[in-house]
């Protein structure tokens, strides 16, 4: 299958080119806390963490992780058996489906869904099966609780050929948190179907609001045995760009994994990995007033997404409150009309500054919308169509804000949006 250009290839260098805040990619743009950077410090230092690592994980770092996550998932869990250490999340996802989904099994994807999975599924050959999230309320949600999964859909989803499903907890793009029952109905409709195996993607684990709580899909018992729990550091310690990520899961099926994770990138970076070990330890302890770091990341991130919702509704929008992860969304029908249509002159700019764009993307609303924002606001989001492989109506006709920005950004940003009101 010939890949087009990802919406990532679009808008982040629109926003380079047009001087815009980006809103769009999910990346922290503050400094990491001071304990993850002074343990990639000193791990640098000399030569004791210059060697490649272990090829599943640095020892220190699966330790850390089975030490951490078997209080998480009340269970025991073998660091060099259960665990594999990932170039981030990103690895860890394709590792798995490459591991256990060969062409022509076909996969369940909650929509909409990180376009990654999409991209993954097509260079294998699996055929993607799409079961929506829908809002189970009257009119646009106004919190992302009001996204459900389409449990008929789902069930008449499942069949023998279904080798996986996708599940994304705290969830990207909604915000949505998936609530023990809603776990449990899921694990009741795959009783039916033993040889669906479960990759559950929840790098958002620390980011929920509102008394919400991250429950990990192994966690609960009749799925631990057919779960694959993907994390990642770069969400959690504000360290995208060192690509750390781990999967938890059971020996069997972590040892597939481990093995062709030797092929693949061997091992991932030694002193990242020490820094991280380091760094699980050091967030249990109190953290800037807070009673551990993960306490304070919470409230931290609360704060921000309180701003751009503020931000957002003076702006005229009516935006969608997440419950985890640090994005929000806006419905395209609260943008004027104009905001709708293609921005006239932008095969011209994307020419001048060498963007690449998916050009079958012309006329999506919520594209027209993210490219006008930036051309206009100077306000960078992405179209939630990106995240929709499936044919259910209304699923793109979004826009997507992150809100994981410094707080001058957010203030900017704020300044600019509000130029809506009046465009």
């Amino acid at each position: 299958m010939t890949q087009k250009p990802s919406v990532w290839l679009e808008f982040s260098p629109l926003a380079q080119a047009t001087g815009s805040i980006n809103l769009g990619q999910g990346f922290p743009d503050w400094a990491p806390p001071e304990f993850i950077q002074e343990a990639a410090a000193e791990a640098v230092r000399g030569n004791g963490f210059s060697s490649y690592a272990r090829s599943p994980g640095h020892l220190p770092l699966v330790r850390a992780i089975a030490s951490q996550y078997g209080k998480t998932l009340s269970m025991d869990i073998s660091a060099e058996k259960q665990v594999l250490v990932t170039v981030g999340a990103s690895e860890a996802l394709y590792l798995a489906l490459s591991t256990f989904v060969s062409r022509g099994d076909e996969v369940i994807v909650i929509e909409p869904a990180f376009d990654l999975y999409f991209g993954c599924l097509d260079w294998i050959g699996a055929t993607v099966r799409s079961v929506p999230l829908v809002s189970d309320g009257e009119g646009s949600p106004s919190s992302s609780g009001e996204f459900q999964i389409d449990w008929q859909q789902l069930k008449t989803s499942l069949s023998p050929k279904t080798k996986a499903i996708l599940i994304n907890t705290p969830h990207n793009p909604t915000g949505k948190v998936l609530s023990q029952d809603e776990i449990e109905q899921l694990a009741l409709h795959l009783r039916d179907y033993p040889d669906c195996m479960v990759i559950s993607d929840e790098v958002y684990e620390p980011l929920v609001y509102d008394q919400k709580t991250h429950i990990p899909l192994a966690s609960v018992e009749e799925l631990r045995q057919k779960t694959l729990s993907i994390y990642s550091a770069g969400k959690m310690f504000s360290v995208t760009g060192w690509k750390i990520g781990w999967v938890i899961g059971p020996e069997e099926l972590i040892f597939k994994m481990q093995m062709n994770q030797q092929w693949v990138v061997f091992s991932v970076a030694t002193p990242l990995q020490q820094a991280v070990a380091e760094a699980l330890t050091a967030a249990l302890s109190p953290y800037q007033g807070f009673a551990d770091y993960y306490s304070w990341l919470r409230q931290h991130y609360q704060d921000k997404r309180a701003h751009l919702m503020n931000s957002l509704k003076q702006a005229g929008l009516n935006p969608v409150a997440p419950e985890g992860s640090f994005f929000i969304l806006s419905h395209c029908q609260d943008f004027d009309e104009s905001f709708r249509k293609l921005p006239a002159g932008l095969e011209t700019l994307y020419s001048e500054h060498g963007i690449l764009y998916d050009d079958s993307k012309h006329h999506e609303i919520d594209y027209n919308v993210a490219r006008n924002l930036s051309l206009a606001q100077r306000v960078t989001a992405i179209p939630v169509s990106a995240f929709v492989r499936g044919r259910n109506p209304g699923q793109g006709d979004w826009v997507r804000f992150a809100f994981c920005k410094s707080q001058d950004q957010l203030d900017e940003a704020r300044v600019r949006l509000s130029q809506l009101r009046s465009s």
